[in-house]
């Protein structure tokens, strides 16, 4: 690992320790990061599926609806 100066924001990292309950500077921007990379994977994950487009009606879904309720009992 590097060693790199950086200045903070002393409220936000104050926040960011909290929320992340994290003691140190170091862990607290080593779980930022983590966070921010996490949340970015999660949201590419999410667009790779793309958008399904339902056409239902609202007579559609309450058949559908009826059919699930019937086969539930």
């Amino acid at each position: 690992m590097g060693l790199t100066t950086v200045d903070l924001d002393d409220k936000l990292l104050k926040q960011a320790r909290r929320i992340l309950g994290t003691t140190s500077i170091k862990d607290t921007v080593n779980a930022s990061l983590k966070a921010v990379v996490h949340q970015r994977k999660l949201q590419e994950l999410v667009d790779s599926f793309g958008a399904v487009d339902l056409d239902l009606t609202h007579n559609a879904l309450r058949a559908q609806r009826r059919k699930r309720t019937h086969v539930s009992r």
